[in-house]
């Protein structure tokens, strides 16, 4: 009978060279994927924070709104809104 205790060696050191290569690729797609969801996340923080300082500015500026009444008929003018506001 034929000793094939080399052949079995070198064939999980085949396995073993895959094993390797797989994770490797595995860690550089997972570094990838964070990088991207950092990336996003800092741009929705971003567009979060800008849509805080619209508000904030809104809700400073909202007891300075003119409040126009409603006119009786449908169709009043801008003038006519303009007029009833400065009175």
């Amino acid at each position: 009978m034929r000793d094939i205790r080399c052949d079995l060696q070198e064939r999980a050191n085949v396995v073993e060279e895959q094993i390797r290569a797989i994770y490797a690729h595995f860690e550089k797609v997972v570094q990838q994927l964070q990088t991207e969801r950092d990336a996003r996340v800092a741009e929705l923080q971003g567009t979060y924070s800008m849509i805080n300082k619209l508000i904030e500015f809104e809700t400073a500026f909202a007891d300075n709104v003119v409040h126009l009444e409603n006119s009786k008929s449908p169709r009043s003018s801008l003038a006519d809104k303009i007029k009833a506001a400065s009175a």
